[in-house]
């Protein structure tokens, strides 16, 4: 009895790794057959490119009106939000880990408004994450950043800045602390 339970739960996870993959990628320009979505990705975003062998974890947020653009050969981890109204644009070869923050915005701040009806602030250049960058867990990554290539972000660090090629910054907001050899 064992057996069919556990032969059921399989079809089930199948079937749904299926429909998850034929929902999201019937969403995304570029996607193809190299995309892995590993569970549920939630996607409110009308301008997104993805390359091939693309890997999205569970929990995974997409959202905005603004380009999102993700090359070859990238992860991006369990609850990472990637939220455009501009561009964002994340180089080949990257990972994205774990509860990061990926936002090319800021809410307005006027005194003489309330908040609530305050529109959001865009930069011109968006966001850039170059190719062979690794953006560690929980990483905040605010509008006009830009992570240049063979960077790596330690954990929980802020960037709301340019970080130098194959830097390795970190803190808030992330400095650059030595450089990869």
């Amino acid at each position: 009895m064992i057996n069919f339970w556990v032969i059921l739960d399989r079809i089930k996870e199948k079937l749904l790794s299926v429909y998850r993959k034929g929902v999201f990628l019937g969403r995304i320009k570029g996607a193809n057959d190299c995309v892995k979505v590993l569970g549920k990705v939630y996607v409110n975003a009308t301008n997104i490119t993805i390359g091939k062998n693309v890997t999205i974890y569970p929990g995974v947020y997409f959202w905005g009106d603004g380009e999102i653009v993700i090359g070859d050969n990238v992860d991006i981890g369990i609850g990472t939000i990637i939220f455009s109204k501009k561009s964002v644009r994340i180089g080949n070869n990257s990972n994205i880990a774990a509860h990061c923050y990926i936002i090319d915005s800021n809410h307005g701040i006027k005194k003489d408004q309330l908040i609530t009806s305050q529109m959001l602030s865009v930069d011109n250049e968006g966001i850039y994450i170059g190719d062979d960058v690794w953006v560690a867990a929980g990483c905040k990554v605010l509008k006009g950043s830009k992570i240049n290539n063979g960077a790596v972000i330690g954990a929980m660090s802020l960037v709301n800045s340019e970080i130098e090629a194959y830097g390795i910054a970190i803190g808030t907001p992330a400095k650059v602390i030595k450089f990869r050899n």
